[in-house]
């Protein structure tokens, strides 16, 4: 081995006096790794940072809320199109960060409806706690059907109050939804369609159908609740015939507690083969209401004509409430045979002598409660 020769300086000089190029230690592997390491987690707590500032802004952003809004959401919708409708309308401004947010709060689904309380620019804690009370209670439209009408006449109101329904598609409905206490193979609803008052909720303006079947499944409802079903054990007479006797009950009586007498007289004379002599048979038969029926009127060619033919109408002359076909299943005891109004209140008197009733309607005449 060759000893080194040293400089004038005191370095040591490289054997025979050669050039040399001075080459510091190098980094160790480990101290690059540290500030690599260092270096990446800077940049993912910078973009953290930054992420979590942008994030906080889209679920709380600055500045007060705007202007109110009313939300509708749709049968059947998501909460991805939830967040798209609220972003359409500028309730928040992402609704991607909206989906994943509600997952996050453990909230939704949420019902279809119209909800108020919402405003632009506001917060998705404050949407979500919105959401989560519900949507409003539907808006409606109320029809009322009173009772005695005509179907004629339901018709008609439904029509007026509806605008959107058709006369066409009204009548479809009508001969597609059947009662329980309609007759096999009649499509004819006279009678069955219930005297109340219907909320349609808004959107289902245009349903005839389930308008109609609102209607007769509210009639078959009660008529289950009164006995109906009974009838033919009740008063020997079938739940459809009753129905008919009810719908005459409900154009003649005026006073509650006339019903079950006037219920009786009809009994009475249907037993004793007599006409029933009911006016407001005639004025159906007519599709007509009228003051006093004219002598022409009353010998109207019809089956609904009670004056000129014994028996039972062919359907009811109107739509019975609940009092009437209570009335006409339960008839008081009696045996009165005519009846005629007696006074100014409505109330009428009965008897079961033809001459008495002969001078209680004259006495009605005189008053002026009668026609000619």
């Amino acid at each position: 081995m060759t000893d080194l020769e040293t400089d004038s300086d005191g370095t040591e000089a490289p054997p025979n006096g050669g050039d040399y190029v001075y080459l510091p230690p190098e980094r160790s592997t480990l101290r690059r790794a540290v500030y690599l390491v260092g270096a990446t987690l800077a940049v993912v707590v910078v973009l953290l940072g930054f992420g979590g500032w942008w994030a906080k802004g889209q679920i709380d952003p600055s500045g007060p809320p705007g202007d109110p809004v009313v939300l509708t959401v749709p049968t059947g919708s998501s909460t991805a199109q939830i967040g798209t409708l609220l972003e359409n309308q500028g309730v928040i401004s992402n609704a991607g960060v909206f989906q994943y947010y509600v997952k996050f709060k453990n909230a939704g689904p949420f019902k279809a409806g119209d909800y108020d309380g919402l405003y632009r620019n506001d917060s998705m804690d404050n949407v979500i706690k919105r959401l989560k009370k519900g949507p409003l209670p539907p808006s409606t439209t109320p029809i009322v059907i009173q009772e005695g009408l005509w179907l004629s006449e339901i018709k008609t109101k439904i029509l007026a109050t509806f605008p959107q329904m058709t006369a066409a598609e009204l009548d479809t409905a009508m001969a597609t939804v059947h009662s329980k206490y309609q007759p096999d193979g009649s499509t004819n609803l006279e009678g069955l369609l219930f005297p109340a008052t219907y909320a349609v909720e808004k959107g289902d303006e245009v349903d005839e159908q389930k308008l109609v079947q609102q209607m007769v499944t509210k009639f078959d409802e009660v008529g289950d609740s009164v006995g109906l079903d009974q009838a033919q054990q009740k008063v020997g007479y079938s739940p459809y015939d009753v129905v008919k006797i009810a719908s005459m009950i409900e154009l003649e009586a005026k006073l509650p507690e006339d019903r079950p007498k006037i219920a009786r007289v009809l009994y009475n004379r249907l037993a004793a083969g007599m006409p029933l002599g009911i006016d407001a048979t005639v004025e159906y038969a007519l599709q007509q209401h009228v003051a006093s029926l004219t002598t022409s009127q009353l010998k109207t060619d019809s089956p609904f004509n009670t004056r000129a033919h014994a028996g039972l109408p062919p359907t009811p002359i109107g739509s019975p409430g609940q009092s009437s076909l209570e009335a006409a299943l339960n008839p008081a005891p009696g045996d009165w045979m005519y009846y005629v109004i007696a006074d100014q209140s409505g109330a009428h008197y009965f008897t079961s002598d033809y001459n008495d009733f002969l001078k209680a309607k004259k006495r009605a005449q005189q008053q002026g409660l009668l026609g000619g």
